[in-house]
This record gives structure tokens, C-alpha cells and sequence, in this order.
């Protein structure tokens, strides 16, 4: 794209890109050598607000060129709002998204786990829009890292796509967020719901192994399968109650204790 700057200079999109970086930098600068000006206590604060609000009007001014926007169309199932294919909510909520190498801040993100596809929307129009996959490295949405990871025939996992990421460390614990559709049928009259579906996996050895309650995880850490227990009893975890969080703690105790 050219820029037509005074009808006579001519920049392109690189161009305009790179000034705005200079921009950023002179008003973080400025703002630095403002507060050095200052004196008294609060000049910590008054520096990181004014450098909050230097880069949210850098990115302010980088919304409509940036790249983010370059997916197809999001068509999504006539749904409610008690019965939709989102992660969570249907609604959009902000989230840090490290997108083709570059890492963007309050990204307005939902994510389809029918269809494990990331939506945004584009700047200042109405329309959904389909993030590149194969472009997406990570993004948080609604307390929860998602990873996404190129399966093969040995990683163990189910297929290529975002991960949830409940534990990071050696012994890695993902969960595949999954909705599935389930037909309802009353007087005749069809229609459906979706019911969720997620299902867990614990890095062992290089791969990837399923578990999904005490018994398959232990089975896992058989050889520290006592400390794990009594761990996970002292600190008042039961995986009846919450088997997601039973399992990542059981990945972080057993890498505290073999490691």
C-alpha cells in the first residue's frame, strides 16, 4: 500500500510502519526525560503510566495496517447465547495473541472449539474473521495459555490444532478443548446442543500419553505414585471433584520430586 504524504511525498506500508515505530520510541523518550524532570515519590507511577499510554496510542494508530487482518470471514451456526461452540463465552474478551512471530496485547479474541478455529474481528467493521492458523503460536483467553502444536505419528496427541496449556513444565499437561453437537429430538421437532468434550494429556518421555482420571495418571508417575498421593491429599485435591486440577498438580509435584 503507498501513502500520499502533502501530494508529493510518497511513503509505502514498510515505511509507515517504521515511522510509527520512531514515533513510540520519541514519546517513550520524551516521557522518560519528563519524569526525570520531577521530583517526589510518584515518579515510578507517573512513568509507567505515561508509557502505558504512549504504547496504547501506538497501537491505537497501528490498528487499521495491522496484519491480523488478513484471515477469511467467520460464518458461524445460528446459535444462543446458552448454546453456542465458544470457549467460555460467546462473547469477545481481550487477550495477548503472539501472532506470524509478533506478540500483540488485548487482541478481542473468542474461540470456536467445534470447529478449533480463533476468531477476531476486523478494526471498525461488524464481521468476524478467521485467524491463520498455521500463523497463531500462542494466545490467551479468559485465564488459559493456549499452545498451538504440529502433531505427527509420534507425539501422541490427536491432531494438529490449540492446546490448552494447564502445566509447563517437563512433565507438560495439555487439554484439548473439544465441543461436540448431540441431536434433541421433542414431539418431532429436531434440534441440537453442544456438549462439551475435553480430554487431557501428560508429556512423558518425549510423547504425549492420555489420562483422564487417578488410575491413567498414576499409571504415568508409577514410580513416584505414593509421594504423588500423599501430596495431592495434603493439599486437599481429589480428582472426583476436580480431575483437571488433580492432574496438573500430580505433573508439577512429580517434576519437583524426580527433578
Amino acid at each position: 500500500m503507498t501513502i500520499l504524504l502533502n501530494n508529493s511525498v510518497r511513503i509505502n506500508s514498510t515505511d509507515g510502519l517504521m515511522i510509527r515505530i520512531w514515533t513510540l520510541f520519541l514519546l517513550l523518550n520524551f516521557t522518560a526525560g519528563y519524569v526525570r524532570c520531577q521530583n517526589g515519590n510518584s515518579d515510578s507511577l507517573i512513568y509507567q503510566q505515561s508509557v502505558k499510554s504512549a504504547v496504547d496510542l501506538f497501537y491505537k494508530s497501528m490498528n487499521e495496517n495491522i496484519h491480523l487482518y488478513n484471515g477469511s470471514e467467520y460464518v458461524s451456526f445460528n446459535y444462543q447465547s446458552n448454546k453456542n461452540p465458544f470457549f467460555v463465552t460467546d462473547s469477545f474478551e481481550e487477550g495477548a495473541l503472539f501472532y506470524d512471530s509478533v506478540l500483540y496485547h488485548a487482541v478481542p479474541l473468542a474461540y470456536d472449539i467445534y470447529f478449533d478455529e480463533l476468531i477476531t474481528y476486523r478494526y471498525r467493521l461488524p464481521y468476524r474473521i478467521k485467524l491463520v492458523p498455521e500463523k497463531v503460536g500462542w494466545f490467551t483467553l479468559n485465564g488459559h495459555t493456549f499452545v498451538r502444536i504440529q502433531a505427527d505419528s509420534t507425539s501422541g496427541l490427536p491432531g494438529t490444532g490449540y492446546y490448552d496449556r494447564l502445566y509447563n513444565g517437563k512433565s507438560m499437561v495439555l487439554a484439548k478443548r473439544k465441543k461436540i453437537t448431540a441431536d434433541i429430538v421433542v414431539e418431532n421437532v429436531y434440534s441440537f446442543r453442544y456438549q462439551e468434550s475435553d480430554h487431557y494429556f501428560v508429556k512423558k518421555d518425549g510423547a504425549f500419553i492420555p489420562v483422564h482420571n487417578k488410575k491413567t495418571t498414576m499409571h504415568v508417575f508409577k514410580d513416584r505414585k505414593k509421594e504423588l498421593l500423599k501430596l495431592l491429599k495434603k493439599n486437599k485435591i481429589k480428582f472426583k471433584t476436580n480431575p483437571e486440577l488433580a492432574i496438573a498438580r500430580a505433573a508439577e509435584y512429580y517434576d519437583q520430586i524426580k527433578y
